[in-house]
């Protein structure tokens, strides 16, 4: 949380509210705790560890079954960019990026830029992903995969808006992923009639909502926002 404060001091900023994406939306949840008087944070789909229960109509040990498959994969996944990366593979990263911005309607370039920042040329010409997925990436995964959001939601006292995807993601398990958004919301559901301070919206999409509904989790951001900002002032 010293991190988003000292970014925002050097910029100049009144920091009075945060918003974030996925990690970054989990990030501003433990920043809006650590600020109980802040106008408000937004968490656009961060939702941290994911329990067997919350996959609705699915056994819970298919699900951790399923759940451990496709985790392998992705460790394998990660694993294979460890090392030093040949031109080949640099080259299928940024593929990668052109093809995701495609679908997404999104800005090529930005795309493109966004995977080159995360990579980092030695003085010998080798070229590495940072953070390393076996290194600090790996262990921020793992930490933001292991965080219990509600336990969490329960420490903050300061307005929080949840805004969730309700579709599964392209290339994963669809079955699996529709499961676990309907469970989610559920939850979600739940926690806004629980706790007064939360308030909870759903949008039509995965995981990338900031470019699959840039306009509606805009309009709701700025709304939620604006109407922390009237009471406040009340």
């Amino acid at each position: 949380m010293a991190d988003i404060d000292a970014v925002a001091h050097d910029l100049g900023l009144d920091a009075r509210s945060v918003v974030g994406h996925s990690l970054g939306g989990m990030l501003a949840v433990m920043w809006g705790r650590a600020h109980p008087n802040a106008k408000g944070v937004v968490n656009v789909d961060g939702h941290g560890r994911r329990l067997p229960a919350e996959y609705v109509g699915i056994d819970a040990e298919d699900v951790r079954r399923r759940v451990a498959e496709s985790d392998g994969r992705v460790k394998a996944s990660l694993a294979a960019l460890a090392g030093p990366l040949p031109p080949p593979v640099i080259d299928g990263l940024l593929s990668q990026q052109r093809a995701l911005a495609a679908r997404f309607g999104a800005p090529e370039a930005m795309f493109v830029e966004s995977i080159k920042r995360t990579l980092a040329t030695e003085p010998d010409g080798q070229t590495f992903l940072r953070p390393s997925p076996t290194g600090l990436g790996g262990r921020i995964l793992a930490d933001a995969e292991a965080l219990d959001m509600y336990q969490l939601y329960e420490t903050v006292s300061c307005p929080v808006l949840v805004i969730a995807g309700t579709e599964p993601d392209p290339g994963a398990d669809p079955e699996l992923m529709a499961a676990y958004r309907k469970g989610l919301r559920m939850d979600l559901e739940q926690l806004a009639r629980e706790q007064s301070n939360i308030t909870v919206k759903f949008i039509a999409g995965g995981h990338g909502l900031l470019f699959e509904q840039p306009d509606r989790l805009a309009n709701l951001t700025m709304a939620f926002l604006d109407t922390k900002e009237h009471h406040a002032h009340a």
